[in-house]
């Protein structure tokens, strides 16, 4: 007694926090005696002409919303896991019955977000046609745009862009967190470090810019590295700064290489000056 006395007394507010909202996240799920419900199985497993039959039969219930949002014992509701198998004819039929399109799981995933990692375009797409928020849920320390970067997933991450993915939000901030979590990569310095080849960084880059994804603590020194002639040419004309030293106090055209990426900067940065007298 006097130990669970002592445990209750030593745990902090944060933690308390954090135990409260574990325990509100499975509030509203099925038991794990229960599980799933036939709507979570069906959609899981894409059985589309069933479900089909099932979802006529529920819209006659009184709850039928109730029953097509219902939580599973991990808090997946039959969308989620239609988006999670990539099964669009289900998802199709969900989002037709009136399933919303933002409910997240225990660990805060829309169906966007799982979507998106397992590389299911068609659903990611569908579902952002429905009205699904981009960013994802805010309770969750990751976007769908970090976790695209992540796969080397090219074709999601422009699709998150044209739908409004704000270029620069690869987190959100985690209120219950003791700090504030700040990301330790920017858009662009994940789309230079993790797409495949320069024909994909390329066009990545350029879609962020365009969106406006900001420059702030991006240098040229990467691209030198690379030799990527095009994406300096387009970096600069965004407006990059030129003259931003790296942590050897160098600057981009200092480097000791001997490349077309260096001699475009330079170009690019004599004619500037020229221009300017």
């Amino acid at each position: 007694m006097i130990k669970a006395e002592m445990l209750s007394h030593s745990e902090s507010p944060a933690s308390k926090e954090v135990s409260q909202m574990v325990a509100n996240q499975f509030k509203n799920c099925l038991p794990h005696s229960k599980g799933e419900s036939q709507l979570h199985v069906l959609a899981f497993q894409g059985e589309s002409d069933k479900l089909k039959r099932l979802l006529i039969l529920i819209r006659a219930e009184p709850n039928r919303l109730n029953a097509i949002n219902q939580l599973n014992r991990l808090g997946c509701t039959p969308l989620r896991l239609a988006a999670t198998s990539g099964h669009l004819d289900c998802l199709n039929l969900l989002l037709e019955a009136g399933a919303s399109v933002d409910i997240s799981d225990v660990k805060c995933q829309t169906p966007l977000f799982v979507a998106i990692k397992n590389r299911r375009y068609e659903c990611a797409e569908k579902l952002l046609q429905a009205g699904a928020c981009p960013e994802g849920d805010s309770s969750n320390s990751s976007t769908p745009l970090y976790v695209a970067f992540m796969n080397r997933d090219l074709r999601c991450l422009l699709l998150l862009l044209e739908y409004g993915a704000h270029p620069d939000q690869l987190t959100h901030s985690v209120h219950f967190l003791p700090t504030k979590y700040t990301p330790k990569i920017t858009s662009l310095r994940a789309a230079v470090d993790y797409l495949n080849g320069p024909e994909e960084t390329f066009k990545a880059v350029r879609a962020l810019l365009i969106r406006g994804c900001k420059t702030d603590n991006f240098t040229y020194h990467s691209i030198i590295y690379q030799d990527n002639e095009r994406l300096v040419d387009l970096l600069y004309n965004f407006g990059l700064d030129s003259t931003t030293r790296d942590v050897n106090n160098r600057l981009a055209s200092e480097l000791i290489l001997n490349n077309q990426a260096k001699r475009k900067l330079c170009l690019l940065r004599d004619s500037s000056l020229q221009y300017r007298k």
